[in-house]
């Protein structure tokens, strides 16, 4: 049974997780893949498959946020199945290939990994402060080979870098198809959950891999991922709700730190 005081340790790792993607509005992958990448920091040395453990991990838990995120758009009756289908098949065939070529490729290490997590964040830095304000456009129509190209591009970001696939599907749907933010966030959760799903059974499927973690299935360590999972479905509404309390000149200066300490960390280990 894996010791308490690590499950507790993931616990507040993944409460933490909740507040700081609900209090910024970005995915949890920008927590996890830190998080994950220093708890399998010790087997760094097997290479790509280290690299494939910290994004199927980090995608499993992706895969439990979104499910609730997708939940309560539900509720709300912001949910649009058939543009969520479309984007969420498409992006998970990619993520699947991307997936199963990166147990084969040595050459994706942690360093490779690190610079293009870091590549993947930078634009999204860019957008918090050189953001546009919005106005009133027309939604341009939702024609079939735009939403199966945007589901192929988040699908390769997502399995190449265990951030979801949002960092990409939400830009892409509301500036070049000109949709509404709101309906933007609920198609790219919709569209997360299926292509994180294609992608978690392909990690949990492989048999023949490294014992990194006890309690391992396939190359999901369950005794990192459930009690954060657990933490960012707790935590998470307080994030937002901190989110709209703060002022927003306070939120971008902490947001950038954030990002800062996101990449030293991913690059030079400055906490472990």
């Amino acid at each position: 049974m894996p010791a308490f005081e690590q499950l507790l340790i993931f616990l507040l790792f993944g409460l933490l997780s909740g507040i700081l993607g609900g209090f910024f509005g970005v995915g949890g992958g920008t927590i996890y893949v830190p998080v994950l990448t220093a708890f399998f920091a010790e087997h760094a040395n097997l290479g790509a498959p280290f690299v494939a453990f910290i994004i199927g991990n980090s995608l499993f838990l992706t895969l439990l946020s979104g499910l609730s995120g997708s939940y309560k758009q539900y509720r709300l009756q912001n949910f649009y199945l058939a543009p969520t289908l479309t984007i969420g098949l498409a992006g998970a065939v990619m993520a699947v290939l991307v997936s199963m070529a990166l147990t084969w490729l040595p050459w994706y290490n942690k360093e490779v990994f690190s610079w293009f997590f870091t590549l993947i964040l930078l634009p999204m830095v860019v957008r918090m402060f050189w953001k546009r304000k919005a106005t009133a456009v027309a939604e341009r129509p939702l024609h079939r080979k735009s939403l199966v190209a945007i589901g192929l591009a988040s699908g390769f970001v997502s399995a190449l870098t265990g951030l979801g696939g949002g960092v990409v599907m939400v830009p892409l749907l509301s500036e070049l198809l000109k949709m509404p933010l709101r309906k933007a966030t609920s198609i790219s959760l919709g569209a997360i959950v299926v292509m994180a799903s294609s992608s978690v059974v392909w990690y949990s499927l492989q048999a023949n891999t490294p014992v990194l973690s006890p309690w391992q299935w396939g190359m999901i360590a369950l005794p990192a991922v459930l009690p954060m999972g657990l933490g960012v479905l707790l935590a998470a509404p307080w994030g937002v709700r901190l989110g709209n309390m703060a002022h927003p000149a306070f939120s971008k200066g902490l947001f950038l730190l954030f990002f800062i300490l996101v990449i030293l960390q991913m690059h030079f280990r400055i906490f472990y």
